[in-house]
């Protein structure tokens, strides 16, 4: 149950009035978004990292260095939505990062696949956060800049995209994976460090003592499953008795989790915010955007690093560093689209930004598929999709502000995490079934033809469609200064 109370938690200090930027709020938002878009060099430094995996090991089983990421979030998500809530989101995000750190390091020591999927399942501890840094901000900052602060921390994604790539050629063409894995143990292990000294505790927003583990262990499960079924859907056949049953498993995991809330006095997740239009339609067209925003560039990602076999692989075979130096157009433009959405959003209506945000990403994913023969055409279409991804990174989180109240924005804010995990997944599976219908086995290894590039980077445009059409379903939102004007913020 969220507190309706508006005083704080007697964990967060009192701060003073103030509705401007300070040196203590910009360090704040810098610890934020490194932890933040730290996630986001993981995806990159994981994309790139995945042809040496896949060849180091000899698996055809690559998928699931990612995929694993995936699937253990979407089952600690809602743990940690109603963790944040009961204890303050100080100490959860420390503790997550902590479990991260570990995970690297066994990454990054493996010997065997399985070993660096445990590795990377440990780290995924750290997949969350979002879910709780984006409602930190609504906590820790005065009302007329939690939108600017919400667009600057989603929007910092661009930066991070830019230099990510040139990381990620220097340390996997010298290094290899590894490289890559010993790097992100201890850029987190600088995450906690800014977390701890910088953040300050924020309010609790749920004060009964109550917690339903088994509402969690059955929703985390049911969405985990989902994710296994449709990770595993492209090698048991998609409609083999197998897939089907792993499905079912998981949508009546997601049934009985209902049953489950309706009966309990504590619920871990307050579903009755699901009969509002404005949540519901948001956080479903904020994830299935999102989802094509994060996951659609891996295609072009691979396009570039794997090697040019003709009538065996279309790639271009760029090494990393020659890949990240193409890709500095389109990850330069994301960055400052979302910078000067950001700019900008206080006193717009979001959804224009975001129904055009939408629109641009799903119309560069499909000319994506019609031109990708070489550096010129994959620059300028990717340029398209990134000049939309852009304003949806800066968007999303303040369309989640606008459709909650304060005590609500846990909850909002990790509902868009849990279904962008999940959009996640189904988009990685289609991806690489895209990819798969068009490849050729050498040595143990999958190597993709053109039209499998085309029916994935297409896999982007149909998401970014559907983001589209029920994103126009959005009512109008509110603003957060209309409610909290005179707020003191926790800072």
């Amino acid at each position: 149950m969220t507190s309706t109370s508006a005083s704080p938690s007697l964990d967060a200090a009192p701060a003073p009035h103030g509705q401007k930027w300070t040196p203590r709020l910009v360090g704040v938002l810098i610890a934020l978004i490194w932890p933040t878009q730290l996630l986001v060099t993981v995806g990159i430094l994981g994309s790139n990292a995945t042809a040496d995996v896949a060849q180091s090991f000899h698996t055809t089983q690559v998928a699931w260095f990612s995929l694993i990421v995936t699937l253990v979030s979407a089952l600690l998500s809602p743990f940690v939505i109603k963790l944040g809530d009961l204890y303050g989101k100080k100490r959860i995000m420390l503790g997550m990062i902590a479990l991260g750190v570990v995970g690297d390091v066994i990454a990054a020591t493996a010997g065997s696949f399985e070993m660096v999927l445990v590795g990377r399942g440990l780290a995924a501890c750290y997949g969350p956060f979002p879910a709780l840094a984006f409602p930190a901000v609504r906590d820790i900052f005065p009302g007329r800049l939690v939108k600017s602060a919400s667009g600057i921390l989603g929007s910092s994604l661009g930066l991070v995209a830019l230099g990510s790539p040139f990381l990620a050629g220097w340390l996997i063409d010298d290094w290899g994976y590894k490289g890559a894995m010993w790097f992100l143990a201890g850029a987190t292990t600088v995450s906690f460090v800014l977390v701890a000294t910088l953040v300050p505790e924020t309010p609790k927003h749920a004060f009964d003592s109550g917690f339903d583990w088994l509402g969690g262990i059955v929703l985390g499960s049911g969405l985990a499953i989902l994710v296994y079924a449709v990770g595993q859907g492209q090698s048991w056949g998609w409609g083999s008795v197998k897939t089907m049953a792993w499905l079912a498993a998981g949508a009546a995991a997601l049934a009985g989790f209902l049953l489950v809330e309706r009966a309990s006095s504590h619920p871990i997740l307050d579903l009755g915010v699901l009969r509002r239009r404005a949540v519901a339609t948001t956080v479903v067209s904020g994830a299935l955007a999102q989802a094509a925003a994060y996951t659609a560039p891996v295609v072009a990602i691979l396009l570039a690093l794997y090697p040019h076999i003709p009538g065996v692989s279309a790639g271009f075979g760029w090494t990393a560093q020659h890949s990240a130096t193409v890709g500095v157009t389109w990850n330069l433009l994301l960055f400052v689209t979302g910078l000067v959405a950001s700019r900008f959003l206080r006193g717009v209506d979001t959804r224009l930004i975001w129904w055009a945000g939408v629109a641009t990403m799903g119309l560069g994913y499909l000319l994506a598929g019609l031109h990708h023969d070489g550096a010129a055409q994959l620059t300028w279409t990717m340029c398209v999709a990134s000049l939309g991804s852009g304003l949806v990174v800066a968007a999303a989180p303040v369309l989640v502000v606008g459709a909650v109240s304060p005590d609500e924005q846990g909850l909002g804010s990790g509902m868009l995490t849990m279904l962008t995990h999940v959009f996640g997944a189904m988009f990685g599976a289609a991806m690489f079934a895209a990819l798969a219908a068009d490849s050729t086995v050498l040595e143990g290894t999958a190597f993709y033809g053109d039209s499998g590039y085309t029916w994935a980077f297409w896999v982007g445009a149909l998401f970014s469609a559907v983001a589209l059409a029920v994103g126009l379903l959005i009512p109008p939102l509110r603003e957060p200064e209309e409610e909290a004007e005179e707020a003191p913020s926790a800072v």
